[in-house]
């Protein structure tokens, strides 16, 4: 069960309280009469914020609330938006459009602001006990199994060195590793693992630039992979490592 207090722009505010399964989403509905912006509703057990602005995406924010932690998804597309999760300790992680991330920290604030939009919720939870050695389903560590792009971006922060970079031969061996297949030609690996992971979070990289560097300079200025999240791919890839 999680709690959410939303404000928008500083006057319109709400709460829901969501149980396990059921989401909160912002979202845009255009057919919403000029003198009502905002509307709240529950539906099916999940809890709606529709807003009547044209550039917020439909969905732009959905909270859904699982056994372990909380999900945030980021479904508001690259339109100028600024969307950011805060820990209570000032930890601040900026996903990408389509990225999904879990909240690791009770108290944390969700933020999706545009010049004529400000939106805030804060997400309070109280995790149930779970049994000794599920740190890793509590960290978020398996949701990384699902998408290539958030793995490669976890392995290659958690194995770079502080002030330096994994090296390339490194990164790749470890992704075939965790992934439990022969490892890509360095072609395809770039093309099909690092460039995905940076269009994903809205990155370039010319010919002569370092994919590695850019993923990994990335995700350390936006604290992409709390620390926990870290230790415990590379806890993974040693136990993985010993076993090959």
């Amino acid at each position: 069960m999680l709690h959410i207090a939303w404000t928008i722009d500083g006057h319109a505010t709400g709460e829901a309280t969501i149980a396990q399964g059921a989401t909160f989403i912002l979202a845009r509905r255009m057919n919403l009469p000029p003198q009502q912006a905002v509307v709240a509703e529950t539906i099916d057990g999940s809890s709606y914020v529709f807003v009547r602005l044209p550039h917020v995406s439909d969905p732009a924010l959905v909270v859904t609330a699982t056994a372990s932690h909380p999900v945030v998804h980021r479904g508001q597309r690259d339109n100028g938006a600024i969307v950011e999760v805060t820990t209570p300790t000032g930890g601040s992680t900026t996903p990408a459009p389509g990225q999904k991330l879990s909240l690791t920290d009770s108290g944390s604030r969700i933020e999706l602001r545009f010049p004529d939009l400000a939106f805030a919720a804060t997400v309070t939870f109280t995790l149930p006990d779970l049994p000794d050695g599920s740190g890793t389903v509590q960290l978020g560590v398996d949701s990384l199994q699902h998408d290539d792009t958030w793995l490669i971006g976890a392995i290659a922060v958690a194995l770079s060195p502080d002030g330096g970079v994994v090296a390339h031969g490194d990164l790749k061996r470890a992704f075939a590793l965790w992934r439990g297949t022969d490892e890509h030609s360095d072609g395809a690996f770039d093309r099909n693992v690092l460039r995905p992971a940076l269009a994903a979070r809205g990155l370039e990289a010319g010919p002569r630039m370092n994919k590695i560097v850019l993923l990994v300079e990335r995700c350390r200025r936006t604290a992409e992979f709390p620390s926990r999240v870290l230790d415990d791919v590379r806890d993974r890839l040693t136990a993985l490592d010993g076993d090959a």
